[in-house]
């Protein structure tokens, strides 16, 4: 989210901060950024956050004092609170609020402009046994998207997590989502894949809103990303640094920024040669410790640790060279010319014509089109598992091999 809407200097607010995770982020991004470009101005960034529980109110504050933050946190409830009075007001607007929240008071948020610029989504009755009745929200996962939108300035950012299903849902939301599109602040949409996240095992969508679009007015850009993850255990999975970096820049190709995919490509390229030079250097440490065989039995052992202790660092040196070659392949294919194209199955820029003939659906799987993989890996992983297997079959076939011709000698032995 950082890396899209780069919150380079300027004010951040996150109205369901949690301990103040997303302003980490957008403080190392701005000092990444900084060293890219040379710029030795002090760090002109301003964090405003909201966050109902007390307790994680006091991580937040101390996660900001230990960062070197500038900025304010305060306890609130977003749904009726407004401490910082944000319509209108921020650079930039990024949280992961709550899914699917279905207990806010309607009559408390109808008139507030935070949350109806765009349309509210229409209350229900709900009864709780002898409790007169109360108008509820049926679901609050637009009242985040719309405050989000009216938070921002004419040139605003803003991005967040959302629940799938937000991206089509029916009734009164898919009114608002229809309003929100002709709007034009919507800029992309994010399908994340399954299990990203600790405690939340519902598949998420990334929202980004930009006020002041300069190019694509007429267009979203929609991105499937549910095959690009590296798998950390069973039921977890994460990106790796390079998975966010290819996938903003993706986005950044969309806005016309191509020069930024050379500097990446570049970046790349001299990474895996650096892992070259450290594997050719650890390859010939292997060689040496080959010929060092000892002839004594009790030095045996220890030189056969020693060897696979070497080997072990030549496989990992070589591995991160060809990790850091197959993301420029993996760019190279998708955009050859350098310049953003529609990606079949990863990334496509739709007009509001197409958007509308999806009946005003923001689920990037309606129109990136599909790549058939029935084994369910990326293609990173079937690469890498396809080597493995290749390296196999060879070993077995060496051994059948020499098996072969032992047999053929102890066969010729009894004749």
């Amino acid at each position: 989210m950082v890396e899209v809407i780069e919150p380079y200097k300027g004010t951040i607010y996150d109205p369901a901060c949690g301990s103040g995770g997303m302003f980490v982020q957008s403080s190392e991004f701005v000092d990444k950024r900084r060293a890219e470009l040379h710029d030795d101005d002090t760090k002109d960034l301003m964090v405003y956050g909201g966050e109902k529980d007390s307790e994680t109110v006091k991580l937040a504050r101390m996660n900001l004092a230990v960062n070197g933050l500038r900025g304010q946190v305060v306890q609130a409830n977003a749904y009726y609170e407004n401490p910082f009075d944000s319509y209108g007001k921020f650079d930039y607007v990024m949280a992961n609020p709550p899914f699917n929240v279905d207990d806010v008071n309607y009559d408390r948020v109808k008139d507030d402009k935070r949350f109806n610029e765009y349309g509210i989504p229409k209350n229900k009755t709900k009864t709780s046994g002898k409790q007169a009745a109360v108008n509820s929200v049926p679901n609050a996962n637009y009242l985040w998207i719309n405050l989000f939108a009216t938070s921002l300035k004419p040139t605003g950012r803003a991005a967040l997590v959302m629940a799938n299903s937000a991206s089509d849902a029916r009734n009164s939301e898919a009114e608002i989502r229809q309003t929100l599109i002709k709007s034009g602040v919507i800029d992309c949409m994010l399908t994340l894949p399954k299990n990203m996240f600790y405690t939340v095992t519902l598949p998420a969508t990334l929202w980004f809103f930009d006020k002041n679009k300069k190019q694509n007015e007429d267009k979203i850009l929609f991105i499937d990303a549910r095959n690009i993850f590296r798998q950390v255990t069973r039921a977890l999975r994460e990106f790796t640094d390079e998975h966010i970096q290819n996938i903003a820049t993706i986005v950044r190709l969309y806005r016309g920024e191509n020069q930024r995919l050379q500097k990446l490509l570049a970046k790349y390229q001299q990474q895996a040669n650096d892992f070259e030079k450290q594997a050719n250097a650890q390859q010939q440490e292997v060689e040496k410790i080959k010929k060092a065989k000892p002839t004594e039995e009790k030095e045996l052992k220890r030189w056969e640790k020693q060897l696979e202790e070497a080997e072990k660092q030549y496989k990992a040196l070589h591995d991160k060279q060809q990790y850091y070659l197959a993301q420029i392949n993996w760019l190279n294919e998708r955009f050859p010319n350098g310049v953003y194209e529609d990606v079949t199955g990863l990334c496509k820029a739709a007009t509001l014509k197409e958007i509308e003939e999806q009946d005003y659906s923001l689920n990037p799987g309606r129109y990136v089109g599909v790549v058939i993989e029935e084994d369910g890996l990326t293609e990173e992983e079937f690469l890498a598992e396809m080597k493995q297997r290749h390296n196999a079959l060879n070993e077995l076939n060496s051994k059948a091999k020499d098996l072969e011709e032992l047999i053929n000698q102890n066969f010729a032995s009894f004749q």
